[in-house]
């Protein structure tokens, strides 16, 4: 069993309490995010005061070095408020590591932003509309992956084509960008990583997509039209692009897993409640044989998704036999957890269950969008196998 540290301890306390009073009462204006300029910068300023943006960089920089443990139990409790919310303070995490090769100016905009400024946001851009699964299987041949393309030009990178579905589009202040380099070779070894500040003159942002769920957290098109970029901006060599963007996935699968505890714990710690004060049949439902199953299920699947994600988590920082495929594995058995808490839940609340007025119909919807965090479930699922085949093959198994 892992003791959490005094610190972590009081991070997630902290960060409960935040959650309680800030983002629980404001979850129906989280949901209700339709334009760029509604984004609710308010409501994270105190969780940016908390640390909450700056907690994965190491102390010189502002941070606390958090460990991805501290990352995942923390972006479970601001999940179990608004999964939107998670979204948001998770993608500075993403860049957290990549911080001390950032070029000089593009360094001092981050590390500056993250402190002062409630309005800096990165993104990452990668999808486009006809890059998705191939950018993660990869398909990696010449004309399929991501595709917009980077042409030099002296000492600058000329930027053209669109971004598809980029979270944070429109309020992000600086973008991370693969970029097609060398068209004749595929996706691994022919992109390189951008940084591409939002003001850089060409580029432009769509509107929001509506979207099933964690509509607090905003998403659009961005389109690069002769966008220039000095070369110092490069964030991997050239060529080198592909591999970057795939770590970054790596701990973005454990904290989206994360949320999908929150989301699912949420659910039953609701279900739980409800179904001692209701009474149905001359007593409380959950003395009902198949609401008391339920609840049994539903705990069941709440600690075991945390066990696991713990484990996960713990071996990403510390252990150096750590593989990617157990991230892919953790946020598949999460996503699938959520889904079927909250549905669970759902039948559990009755005609309630599918009201606005209350919170479960939020949560289904939430629970739902968790099977396409950074690829689909299914497109995981099939990584994990291929994996499990060839470590066989190769006599690893």
């Amino acid at each position: 069993m892992l003791d959490l540290t005094a610190q972590q301890k009081e991070l997630i306390r902290a960060t409960k309490d935040y959650v309680d009073r800030v983002i629980r009462p404001a979850v129906s204006r989280l949901d209700s995010l339709q334009e760029i300029y509604e984004f609710p910068y308010d409501l994270m300023r105190e969780g940016s005061a908390l640390g909450l943006k700056s907690m994965p960089l190491p102390t010189e920089l502002g941070g606390i070095d958090a460990d991805m443990v501290t990352q995942a139990l923390v972006v479970a409790e601001l999940a179990a408020g608004d999964v939107s919310v998670g979204y948001f303070f998770r993608h500075y995490w993403r860049f957290a590591r990549l911080i001390p090769r950032l070029p000089d100016e593009i360094r001092a905009m981050v590390v500056d932003g993250i402190s002062h400024d409630e309005k800096f946001v990165p993104a990452s851009a990668s999808t486009e509309s006809a890059a998705g699964s191939d950018n993660s299987v990869p398909y990696d041949a010449p004309g399929a992956g991501a595709m917009l393309s980077a042409v030099k030009d002296g000492d600058d990178w000329i930027l053209n084509g669109e971004k598809f579905m980029i979270t944070n589009g429109g309020i992000a202040t600086l973008y991370f960008v693969l970029a097609r380099t060398d068209p004749s070779k595929g996706v691994v070894d022919g992109c390189t990583m951008f940084a591409v500040p939002a003001s850089t003159p060409g580029l432009t942002c769509g509107p929001l997509w509506p979207k099933l769920g964690q509509r607090g957290s905003p998403q659009a098109d961005i389109t690069f039209k002769n966008v220039r970029v000095p070369a110092a901006n490069a964030m991997t060599k050239v060529g080198e692009g592909y591999a970057a963007s795939e770590r970054g996935l790596i701990a973005a699968n454990i904290t989206n897993a994360g949320m999908c505890l929150g989301i699912a714990r949420e659910a039953y710690d609701l279900a739980l409640k409800w179904s001692t004060e209701r009474v149905q049949g001359g007593q409380a439902i959950y003395k009902h044989q198949l609401v008391a199953h339920d609840l049994g299920r539903m705990k069941t699947l709440v600690d075991s998704t945390r066990s696991h994600l713990i484990n996960v988590a713990w071996r990403y920082s510390h252990d150096r036999e750590f593989h990617e495929s157990e991230s892919w594995q953790i946020r598949v058995m999460a996503a699938d957890a959520a889904i079927e808490v909250t549905q669970k839940a759902l039948f559990l609340f009755g005609g309630r269950g599918i009201m606005k007025n209350y919170p479960i119909e939020k949560l289904v919807r939430d629970a739902l969008t968790m099977t396409h965090g950074n690829g689909t479930s299914e497109l995981m699922t099939m990584k994990i196998g291929l994996h499990e085949g060839e470590k066989l093959i190769k006599g690893d198994g």
